[in-house]
């Protein structure tokens, strides 16, 4: 075991690294948790210039592809996509209800090892983030 040990959280985490055009963001991290009904998306966002991108959006487009490579194109269809609206704007955190249940897992349907990108919608629809899940 390398490192300091730590207790795991039972959550999953995507570090998100901005794309190439948007140069004023800073990586952020999202996170899925499992709740009673189903599974939760929270994005942690602690840098301005980032926050200010996701308060000038009108929705957000998360999407969990089939693969894990991050150097290829976009695949279609992706294993889920869900369209998010944001309510609350000014927070750090912003938490979503997804509308299915996500296996948090790694099997033919599990998230864990598979590329999740973000999208903002706005004036027009920006990539802001890819990367992959794993474990927290």
């Amino acid at each position: 075991m390398c490192g300091i040990s730590r207790p795991s959280t039972g959550n999953r985490i995507a570090v998100m690294f901005p794309t190439a055009s948007t140069k004023t963001m800073s990586p952020y991290s999202l996170f899925f948790r499992e709740i009673d009904a189903g599974t939760r998306a929270v994005f942690r966002v602690e840098d301005v210039g980032t926050l200010d991108v996701f308060r000038a959006c009108t929705g957000i487009d998360l999407r969990i592809e089939r693969y894990g490579d991050l150097t290829s194109a976009l695949r279609s269809p992706p294993l889920h996509q869900f369209r998010l609206r944001p309510s609350a704007k000014s927070h750090t955190e912003m938490e979503f209800e997804l509308p299915e249940r996500l296996d948090l897992g790694v099997s033919e349907k599990g998230i864990v090892g598979r590329q999740v990108t973000v999208l903002v919608e706005g004036a027009s629809s920006v990539g802001i983030g890819t990367g992959i899940v794993g474990y927290d």
